[in-house]
């Protein structure tokens, strides 16, 4: 294989990783949360046992949405580490371990909401209440709300390193710029948990989520944009006529 087919093959990879991270936003976001409401809402905190009392199964649709998300960020960030030019591989690859760190976090987190704190919350007794109180998303001072929102910051920062490989056309540096716009705006978040934990349900916090979510969209959205013009670009170049003729000469 040489090296304009890895390259291809690393371009489809990306845009795979990315058209995942689509789905895994709308899946935990908008539509998730909408079903959530519209099935079966969990009720404001006021304790384990007013959580366990209204717990339902729909509410863990968005978390298993969120497993779809986090799975394509690892497609994606180590796509363009392997498309990225000679200088920004020391970035990149930086960025792919910050990737795996925000994924280690927040795969423990989703399951945690969609295996541990549910398996409490079915068979609830009082003596659950610490447990359920500590790692239950619904409570706004839970660890695992600062577990989010770090992991979220880790990613941040991945993506902020990583967006030099986009450096190319206007439709690259814009999405270079929304790269670093996801690093800031998900650092800054991670520092405002550290100073008020509570702040992520409160009116703020919600309004805050909505607009990172629609950021993310759009990032995912051009990442998809800039890997399938660098596919296009690549058309004219024989790389097709290179993997016929490699697959007629197998034959």
């Amino acid at each position: 294989m040489n090296s304009l087919e890895t390259t291809v093959i690393n371009l489809r990879t990306g845009i795979i990783g990315a058209a995942m991270t689509i789905v895994g936003i709308l899946l935990s976001g908008p539509l998730g949360l909408l079903a959530v409401s519209a099935v079966h809402p969990s009720p404001p905190w006021q304790g384990a046992g007013l959580y366990a009392q209204n717990y339902h199964p729909v509410q863990m649709l968005p978390f298993f949405g969120g497993f779809l998300l986090v799975s394509g960020y690892i497609v994606m960030m180590a796509a363009l580490h392997l498309i990225a030019e000679a200088r920004h591989k020391a970035n990149t690859l930086i960025a792919v371990v910050f990737t795996a760190i925000f994924a280690t976090l927040i795969f423990l987190n989703y399951i945690n909401q969609t295996t541990f704190v549910p398996a409490l919350a079915r068979s609830y007794t009082p003596a659950a209440d610490s447990a359920i109180s500590t790692f239950s998303l619904a409570n706004p001072l839970s660890l695992s709300w600062a577990i989010e929102m770090w992991g979220y910051a880790a990613l941040g920062v991945a993506t902020w390193l990583a967006a030099g490989v986009f450096n190319g056309d206007r439709l690259e540096r814009t999405t270079a710029a929304f790269m670093i716009a996801n690093g800031v705006v998900s650092i800054v978040g991670g520092i405002v948990t550290s100073i008020n934990l509570g702040w992520v349900l409160t009116t703020p916090g919600v309004v805050s989520y909505a607009a990172w979510n629609a950021l993310v969209l759009a990032l995912s959205v051009l990442v998809v944009a800039s890997l399938r013009r660098r596919q296009k670009a690549l058309a004219p170049s024989g790389y097709f006529q290179l993997s016929n003729a490699a697959t007629s000469h197998e034959r």
